[in-house]
């Protein structure tokens, strides 16, 4: 098997891990908040946020490492930070301890978990890069299998003893994933797809085949282009909305009539969902489009939000049209978002170019939840709330289609500086 396949599987997992613990899994955590100190929604929401802002804010210059340094060195500082956030996550005992705890996690999971594997798959994968992402984020959404264990850790023994046996994990299973990593082909004189070296001559996708420099638009050339910015601009109001969902969806089902239980056994259908259509959307992507796709994405995410604004225990018959809306669409954007700048602006600065676009959609991913944990507090519902948080994916959509399709002019400028 090609060994890019190996990074993929192990990047799946990690992923699979700590999509559980920091992204599924934070909903579990506000109610015992809470209870605790008496903290209101809003506040609580703030420390998701502050991941958000952080990891907006690094975001280019966490690309520019990666890019310089490469993803495996990335791979191994990451998994510690993250590890030393959850530990200082568990002593918490003032918002202030729980802001930094935030932005610690916020700093392990930039520099070490999502974008690290990303890039290190963009430079494996050029023709098969969809289904290879596919696979990657098969492992994110698989994630919530782990929160019904997470949440019967909370219920047993309590949020600190889950948070630092969440932390023991990352360092257990994260560290073993890191040595997987290869920062490129050549490294083991392979090449991008594991074609043959006979028929690697030459460049395919944005990426030579026979060497190990890689090709693309400089940062500069991506700011120039129209693209990145309605590309950027989709991420940002898609992804706020999104985020909404990430922070609010379990206090929302508990709101609206679910037991704990109840909420995370729904959570665990999405990951069912997400388990099949990530790695479909990636090949569908392959064949039909990335970049039609990633649009159509953001459609089914927007009603998919309208659908989960009306779902409660009494209309439990909205539930497979919640999964076959926002499961799908959601599959889809988280798939195809990285592929899609891959394919606009290459592998060449893709972890810098695509921390820039993370970096315009910090406001709208701080902001977001805040408002929609202060809307909760005011109202004592999240319905409206998500309903008006809907009209933001659809919104991406449009940006997304007006995008101009990606050309492979931009390989030719970086073939050339090599040159």
């Amino acid at each position: 098997m090609f060994y890019g396949w190996y990074i993929t599987f192990g990047g799946a997992l990690n992923n699979f891990l700590l999509s559980a613990i920091s992204v599924w899994g934070f909903g579990v955590f506000i109610r015992p908040l809470r209870d605790e100190f008496g903290w209101s929604s809003a506040v609580i929401a703030a420390g998701f946020s502050i991941r958000s802002f952080q990891q907006g804010f690094l975001a280019p210059f966490v690309g520019i490492v990666i890019d310089r340094l490469g993803p495996r060195a990335m791979v191994f500082a990451g998994t510690i930070v993250l590890a030393a956030g959850f530990l200082l996550f568990a002593v918490t005992q003032s918002i202030p301890m729980y802001f930094a705890a935030s932005l610690l996690i916020a700093l392990g999971q930039s520099i070490g978990s999502f974008t690290a594997f990303t890039a290190v798959l963009m430079r494996w994968f050029s023709v098969k890069r969809g289904r290879a992402i596919g696979v990657l984020n098969a492992g994110n959404g698989a994630g919530y299998f782990l929160v019904p264990g997470i949440a019967f850790i909370v219920s047993a023994a309590g949020w600190r003893p889950a948070l630092v046996v969440c932390a023991a994990l990352i360092l257990l299973i994260g560290l073993p994933i890191a040595f997987i990593v290869r920062d490129d082909p050549a490294d083991l004189g392979l090449n991008v797809d594991g074609v043959a070296s006979d028929a690697s001559l030459g460049e395919v996708d944005g990426q030579n085949r026979d060497r190990k420099e890689l090709t693309g638009a400089t940062v500069a050339e991506a700011l120039h282009m129209r693209a990145f910015y309605l590309l950027a601009f989709a991420q940002a109001i898609g992804g706020g909305a999104v985020n909404v969902w990430l922070v609010h969806a379990i206090p929302h089902l508990e709101n609206v009539g679910f037991s704990l239980g109840a909420a995370t056994a729904i959570g665990v259908g999405f990951a069912i969902c997400q388990i099949a259509f990530r790695p479909l959307g990636g090949v569908l992507g392959d064949r039909i489009g990335r970049r039609r796709l990633f649009g159509v994405g953001f459609v089914f995410v927007g009603l998919g939000m309208v659908v989960f604004s009306l779902l409660t225990s009494d209309r439990l018959w909205l539930l497979p049209l919640y999964y076959a809306t926002f499961a799908v669409g959601q599959a889809a954007w988280v798939v195809l978002q990285a592929a899609t700048i891959a394919d606009y602006f290459g592998p060449r600065r893709f972890a810098t170019i695509s921390g820039l676009a993370n970096l315009m959609q910090m406001p709208v991913g701080v902001v977001a939840p805040i408002i929609a944990g202060w809307a909760f507090d005011r109202s004592g519902t999240y319905t409206p709330v998500f309903l008006v948080f809907a009209v933001g994916p659809l919104l991406s959509a449009l940006c997304v289609a007006l995008a101009p399709a990606p050309t492979r002019t931009v390989s030719l400028v970086a073939s050339e500086s090599a040159a």
